[in-house]
């Protein structure tokens, strides 16, 4: 095996770019460090990492990112299998600048952030479907090629490796991108033109996403459809317009952007427990 403890450190350090390793824990490892970075993904079971002062429950699916130097322990909770995926930091970098000239996985400037900052932090990721069926997929070719040592394997587990970082560093981005296009801005462009026609592709454009991805990263954000959403965005607005206005209820239904009387009737009552012109005599 390419990793050793190095004595005058205690920590323990990679000979070779890389060394993917399978496991099946039987019991809690020491407490230990590590000079290259760790990418350990859980294949069955159950386990608790230990990391600096940070715990992290994984299961099937979950992949964690392991900063170099920090302090880890790990714990088998349920028939803890796991593939343990070691790459030397210098190793990500080319592979993330790889990524970014042939393959466009990342846009410029997430390149950027990710280089100088892909393991300021450890990062907990998630894995299930296609996706999951890709990265075992991957993770078990780079093994078979890593024991058969054929010729050609070493070009073969690179370019798997890379595939499978690829896939790391696709979802990574897609987590921070919601974190700064699903936010509020985007709630509150939504609420002042509710009356309109909002069309999902138009606004998973506005966030750089896919309309799929749109509407599974809304749903998880707001809890509702965008089309739940912006029906009770016109809800809101026709609440406001009977408080503070004198129109009449037919033209704030047009301008909250109802179109059928009988759906406005029946959204408003649902949300406020009364008709329009109740709620309207209720504020007075």
């Amino acid at each position: 095996m390419g990793v050793k403890l190095q004595s005058e450190t205690s920590e323990w350090v990679l000979d070779s770019p890389y060394e993917i390793n399978r496991v099946h824990l039987m019991q809690t490892e020491q407490c230990h460090t590590h000079r290259f970075i760790e990418i350990v993904y859980t294949y069955q079971g159950k386990g608790r990492h230990r990391i600096n002062d940070s715990e992290y429950l994984v299961g099937h699916g979950d992949l964690l990112l392991i900063d170099y130097h920090s302090q880890h322990t790990l714990e088998p909770i349920e028939n803890l299998k796991y593939v343990d995926i070691m790459v030397k930091p210098e190793y990500v970098n080319e592979s993330l600048r790889g990524a970014e000239n042939a393959l466009s996985f990342l846009k410029l400037r997430d390149f950027a952030e990710l280089e100088g900052g892909i393991m300021r932090e450890n990062v907990l990721l998630h894995f299930e479907g296609d996706e999951r069926k890709k990265m075992e997929t991957l993770i078990e070719w780079t093994e078979e090629e890593q024991k058969k040592q054929s010729p050609g394997g070493e070009m073969i587990r690179h370019s798997a490796l890379n595939l499978l970082l690829g896939m790391i560093f696709r979802k990574m981005a897609e987590i921070r991108s919601e974190k700064f296009a699903m936010n509020e801005e985007l709630l509150d462009y939504i609420a002042r033109n509710c009356s309109e026609c909002l069309r999902s592709d138009e606004l998973a454009a506005k966030c750089f996403y896919t309309p799929e991805h749109f509407s599974r990263s809304f749903k998880k954000y707001t809890g509702m459809t965008l089309k739940e959403y912006v029906f009770s965005c016109r809800v809101k607005k026709a609440a406001r317009l009977l408080r503070e206005t004198d129109l009449s209820v037919e033209q704030i239904l047009s301008e909250s952007g109802f179109t059928n009387r009988t759906a406005f009737f029946k959204r408003f009552s649902q949300s406020f427990g009364c008709t329009p012109l109740q709620y309207r005599k209720n504020q007075n």
